[in-house]
């Protein structure tokens, strides 16, 4: 059930919202709603991928959290400059134990 909120903003962002609303022919609470739902997301990506950096959740737990694959969660990593520290003797180690 959707719940009706007051909020307030600049003027200059209202003119920005009602002239996106004019491009994508919607009103301005459609738009409003839109910019919160794709803001949301994005914050919620970049603070399952900073858990994950600092140890706390896993890929899998941070692609979870942020409604992506472990595959995007890792691409996304990767376009933000992460670097992981899991080598090449890690993975034969893992293989290694698979095969037991």
């Amino acid at each position: 059930m959707e719940q009706p909120i007051g909020i307030r903003l600049p003027k200059d962002m209202i003119k920005r919202i009602e002239n996106l609303g004019k491009s994508q022919m919607e009103d301005r609470s459609t738009i409003i709603r839109k910019l919160l739902l794709v803001g949301y997301l994005q914050f919620i990506k970049e603070e399952a991928a900073q858990e994950y950096i600092e140890g706390k959740i896993t890929i899998t737990e941070a692609a979870k959290k942020s409604n992506l694959t472990v595959w995007e969660m890792e691409k996304y990593l990767v376009e933000k400059g992460y670097k992981s520290e899991y080598s090449i003797d890690d993975l034969e180690k893992e293989l290694k134990l698979l095969k037991k």
